[in-house]
């Protein structure tokens, strides 16, 4: 039978009836007495204590812990820090002109960022790799941006360029939602050098992934193809280059098997239904939107199918929603190999 913490009114009486049961019957037939008092005092401490006990029982287990207290069952798991954006910067100046390491350049909205490496001015230009000061998601650049230089340096130019590829990579701290699910993650499936499974939990383990999928033999007898998203980047769901490169390089440190791994991004197929509402609201509408995102986002994976009554039970669950005409799809929503749905939104009716 499960306990049924008891009240605070029915800790006081029971406290109050316990003494009055040891007192003469003279004291406990007052209707003003002291014991009350007592009674109602130790009830409160007593339901405190109870209280303790409750918060006690959740910490013990991932699923029911703080946030804060998140990190005793994190053995294996560490939590994902913030990472900084990194990406090219091109110099204009006189030739032979040197820009030091650690120069700093400076954005629009005061992001900075510093050079890797030395690089000198030859035809006209340079290209330094540069790194942002602040580790987080903000640092991310597109390509084309403008920095300045901080500091002015004899023969070269105060503004710079970012490189085609962009600043990119930078993360923010992992939340603890997506942390807690990767605990318990890896208490349902824990590592074994390589196998099923492995590999999708350590491109996790890399900061700006947030979804992953692994494909055996997705090249052939003796490879693993690893697909990743970054829903959170500012640029997503796509992964940059970068952290493709750091999802590549970290698998290649944790794996103890000789299967030649693949890290790719996948193909963005976006998902975007046609379909018409009653009663025909802007809330409904957002509320119908957002239940479809989530399903794209919960349910989405490379060369999958997106069920249609998958599809009209997120329509017909959103909040409001009396009635609905799902125009297209009609049907299961297939993909290829290496195809992702992504949401596109929804085409409503003029």
């Amino acid at each position: 039978m499960a306990f049924k913490r008891p009240s605070l009114p029915e800790l006081i009486e029971r406290v109050d009836q316990d003494v009055l049961a040891r007192l003469p019957k003279a004291q406990a037939a007052l209707q003003k007495r002291l014991t009350r008092v007592v009674a109602t005092a130790e009830g409160g401490v007593v339901h405190g204590l109870y209280g303790y006990l409750q918060w006690q029982e959740r910490q013990l287990f991932p699923e029911t812990c703080d946030d804060d207290m998140l990190h005793l069952h994190s053995a294996g798991v560490p939590r994902r820090q913030p990472a900084a954006s990194t990406g090219p910067v091109i110099f204009e100046g006189t030739d032979g002109s040197v820009i030091v390491a650690g120069t700093l350049v400076q954005s629009e909205d005061g992001a900075e960022y510093a050079t890797d490496a030395e690089v000198e001015i030859a035809a006209g230009t340079a290209e330094a790799t540069v790194t942002a000061v602040e580790a987080g998601a903000d640092g991310d650049l597109a390509a084309d941006a403008t920095v300045s230089l901080v500091s002015p340096i004899g023969g070269v130019n105060s503004q710079a360029t970012v490189g085609a590829d962009g600043i990119a990579g930078g993360t923010d701290l992992e939340s603890f939602d997506s942390w807690r699910d990767r605990i318990l993650l890896r208490r349902a499936r824990v590592p074994r050098g390589g196998a099923i499974g492995d590999w999708e939990g350590w491109a996790l383990e890399v900061p700006g992934v947030t979804r992953a999928w692994e494909v055996p033999l997705g090249m052939g007898p003796g490879t693993v193809v690893v697909y990743i998203v970054a829903d959170d980047a500012a640029d997503g769901p796509l992964p940059s280059q970068q952290l493709l490169d750091a999802v590549k390089a970290h698998i290649e440190t944790r794996k103890n098997v000789t299967a030649h791994v693949y890290v790719e991004s996948p193909i963005a197929v976006p998902f975007s239904p046609q379909l018409s509402v009653v009663p025909d609201t802007a809330e409904i509408r957002a509320a119908v939107s957002g239940s479809l995102q989530d399903l794209v986002e919960r349910e989405g994976e490379p060369g999958g199918t997106l069920l249609i009554t998958r599809i009209r039970h997120a329509i017909s669950s959103a909040g409001g929603v009396d009635d609905y005409d799902l125009t297209d799809p009609t049907a299961n929503v297939t993909h290829q190999t290496g195809e992702l749905p992504t949401w596109g939104g929804v085409t409503w009716p003029a």
